[in-house]
């Protein structure tokens, strides 16, 4: 393949990155946020949502990622497609009930409506990023384009963390006596638009690459095993992975509710410390800012160091600064600004860690098994995030938030102890 042809193909997933990352992020912060603002005095349930769909998530990934080491490409990514849509549509009509039945019994069917939709997105989502971003990437691009795409990929990313939360922001804000909940119906209908662009772009993609094309999975002769079986199986070829301990290493990252996207710490800083709209907005793009800078010390680390320890030294920074906020938390060092900083530069080491990470999947799982092997881990991080709101469940009041903030510094700093044990190794 010729330069011009793999940078159209790089251009291309990124313009789709670009359309369904943007619709992500639209519909993650406009759901809490409207859904706290419809339940005000229920922060417990709505972390109970998020709770079972995680859970869902957690049981179901692994077994449905398996697909994509035996369907074909084009299908792995209709289906990924057709979960989301789903998910928008059923969350949408949810949220719209919930509005006239807040305060009878039928809002807990619908709250498992909304759980059903946030399961559905999960997994849709998860299943396109791993056909994408670790199958789709190592087998159309050159090694040596692995590491500058996934850069310019997590640079896409923090570009619409940065700016669609300021647009949601300012899109919830508009409000209608007839239609109380118009800029949220105008975020599902910007996330479902996005879909259909991405789709075509992805399917260009696919006629475009001879790679993806000719290269063949290998079929795992599986396909009368039962859902038990398919599932053991996968969690046993992920033990068997050289780079395992980097992905349970990530798994506990996410058990942390310090992240300015996060709802736990969303939650605890809107009703806790009475933050507006537009302030957790502008802190969630703060938050994407830092996390930009990783993408530009990232490559230049592991110039000098190497892929394992450059990697290495951004999860033990993010785990040291998180260490140092624990003070500024516990006493308020200067209106509590000084712990968000904390939380804000901590972002450098949690998105360089996973440009990282990433790039050790991609380089050392082999191809037939990446589908059920990313299943696995991603499984990993639902079950981190599980138990990460059944404690936002248990420990709900601001009052009490202090546990959340002991848990997920101890979170952090297990997962960089268990990195260093990978690097400490010669198996990648």
């Amino acid at each position: 393949m010729s330069k011009a042809q793999t940078s159209s193909l790089e251009n291309k997933i990124m313009l789709s990155r670009l359309l369904t990352r943007s619709g992500d992020q639209a519909w993650d912060f406009a759901l809490p946020m409207t859904l706290l603002t419809v339940l005000p005095h229920n922060v417990g349930l709505i972390s109970f949502v998020y709770l079972l769909s995680k859970l869902g998530t957690f049981v179901l990934a692994p077994w449905l990622s398996g697909f994509i080491d035996t369907w074909p490409r084009m299908k792995t990514v209709l289906f990924g497609t057709v979960f989301q849509v789903i998910s928008v549509l059923c969350v949408s009509l949810g949220v719209a009930l919930l509005v006239t039945h807040s305060e009878s019994s039928a809002f807990i069917p619908l709250l498992f409506v909304i759980t059903l939709g946030s399961v559905s997105a999960n997994l849709g989502a998860g299943l396109m990023d791993i056909a994408v971003g670790n199958d789709w990437i190592p087998s159309s691009l050159p090694p040596d384009r692995l590491g500058h795409m996934n850069g310019r990929l997590k640079q896409l990313d923090l570009f619409t963390e940065v700016v669609t939360p300021v647009i949601v922001g300012l899109m919830l804000a508009i409000k209608s006596p007839a239609f109380p909940l118009l800029g949220f119906i105008l975020v599902a209908v910007w996330n479902f638009i996005s879909f259909i662009p991405e789709l075509f772009l992805l399917r260009s993609v696919f006629q475009n690459s001879p790679l993806l094309q000719k290269t063949m999975l290998i079929v795992p002769n599986d396909s009368k095993q039962n859902f038990l079986k398919k599932l053991l199986k996968g969690w046993e070829s992920f033990r068997c992975q050289p780079a395992a301990l980097a992905m349970i290493a990530f798994a506990f990252l996410w058990l942390s509710a310090l992240s300015p996207h996060g709802i736990l710490l969303t939650s605890f800083l809107k009703t806790g410390w009475k933050m507006s709209e537009f302030e957790l907005g502008i802190f969630r793009g703060l938050g994407a800012l830092f996390g930009l800078l990783a993408t530009l010390l990232f490559p230049w680390l592991r110039s000098k160091f190497g892929l394992v320890t450059s990697t290495k030294l951004f999860i033990v920074f993010q785990a040291g600064v998180l260490l140092l906020s624990l003070p500024t938390f516990f006493f308020k060092m200067y209106s509590g600004w000084a712990f968000l900083g904390l939380i804000l530069l901590s972002r450098i080491g949690l998105y360089g860690f996973g440009l990282g990470e990433t790039e050790i999947r991609q380089r050392s799982i082999p191809e037939g098994v990446r589908g059920r092997v990313n299943g696995v881990a991603s499984a990993l991080t639902s079950l981190a995030t599980l138990i990460l709101f059944a404690l936002g469940t248990a420990f709900s009041e601001p009052s009490i938030f202090y546990i959340m903030v002991l848990t997920s510094v101890i979170s952090v700093t297990v997962g960089a102890i268990l990195f260093q044990r990978l690097a400490s190794k010669s198996e990648i």
